[in-house]
């Protein structure tokens, strides 16, 4: 059942014991579960560092830059199956961040599958957090389990005192000035978890986006792992053999919500491309006024895509501006031989 949208989010936080006053202890009483509840405190917890200001108040950070833009854009460099940080997969990441630099991005979204090994996932988070000061949006795909990510995630920033390590398993929506981000960590079929206690997220979690949705101030991006079920072989969700294989529930959330833009991956071979809500492809570099985007993996493995060619590594950014987006998709270099 749906909670009214203002009771989901002012109600008391009765999961827990005590009621949380920081964020951190609010992440806290949270740490075992896979997608946090939606609940909030009142007091904002605010953080600032290297030209962003972070305000919590449990499931939703308002994030801002100290020195704001001209303007309401809202750009989102997006990453995802990391996977490692052998030497390759460090100099396609460094490569990504840079553009995403050049960019001038708002934040970089992680979007899953950064590593099946607890202490990996704690490794290439310090690596990301000291390789860039932007904010980093991070959600749990099909390879972590949820308590180890919050555990890797809430250790790098004790222990090197990064801020821009967001958790948006437990954050669940990221306010920013012209565009919010919605989120929902995990996976949808048990089938496809890498691990036992893996994240699979449930009805009520997928009924939570509609509250969320209803909850932002601009438009609406859905930060998933995996995709919504569309139509087709342009699809986000196609599979050769398989056919479409995202979760029809996402589809019909979209549409109650009217969200108009998301970002999604875990289909590799149907990534680097933005579709509309059915699946067809759509331009990169031009407004459209409804925009699904799969950036990819950005280790540089070989990868055969759908259209017959090899990606060696992805990552995509991702504009939006009042109620249109754009995106344009990064590419590795073929390795020498």
């Amino acid at each position: 059942m749906r909670l009214p949208l203002a009771f989901a989010l002012v109600a008391p936080l009765c999961a827990f014991a005590d009621a949380p006053t920081t964020q951190d202890e609010w992440e806290e009483a949270a740490q075992f579960d896979c997608i946090g509840p939606v609940t909030h405190f009142a007091t904002p917890d605010v953080k600032e560092k290297d030209g962003f200001r972070y305000e919590y108040t449990g499931a939703t950070v308002k994030l801002r830059r100290t020195t704001p833009k001209a303007g309401k854009q809202v750009r989102l460099g997006l990453l995802a199956g990391i996977k490692d940080l052998d030497p390759e997969t460090v100099a396609s990441v460094a490569r990504f961040l840079a553009d995403f630099e050049k960019a001038d991005v708002d934040a970089v979204v992680i979007g899953g599958d950064t590593s099946s090994e607890p202490q990996m996932l704690e490794t290439i988070y310090a690596h990301l957090a000291k390789a860039t000061k932007r904010p980093l949006l991070v959600i749990a795909g099909n390879m972590e389990r949820g308590a180890s990510l919050n555990y890797a995630l809430t250790k790098v920033r004790k222990d090197t005192a990064a801020t821009n390590l967001v958790n948006m398993d437990l954050v669940r929506r990221a306010d920013f000035d012209g565009a919010d981000v919605v989120s929902l960590g995990g996976y949808h079929d048990k089938a496809f978890l890498h691990l036992a206690g893996g994240c699979i997220y449930a009805d009520k979690h997928i009924d939570q986006l509609e509250t969320l949705a209803k909850a932002a101030d601009d438009a609406v991006v859905l930060l998933t792992h995996g995709p919504m079920r569309q139509k087709g072989q342009q699809a986000l969700d196609y599979v050769p053999g398989a056919e479409n294989v995202g979760d029809p529930r996402l589809t019909a959330i979209v549409q109650s919500a009217k969200i108009a833009f998301g970002i999604t991956g875990h289909i590799l071979e149907a990534a680097a491309k933005g579709t509309d809500v059915a699946g067809k492809v759509l331009p990169p570099k031009k407004p459209h006024p409804a925009l699904f985007v799969n950036q990819g993996s950005a280790n540089p493995l070989p990868w055969k895509m759908n259209d017959g060619s090899t990606a060696y590594g992805l990552a995509a950014i991702l504009t939006i501006e009042g109620k249109k987006g754009s995106y344009e998709v990064l590419r590795g270099p073929k390795p020498a031989k």
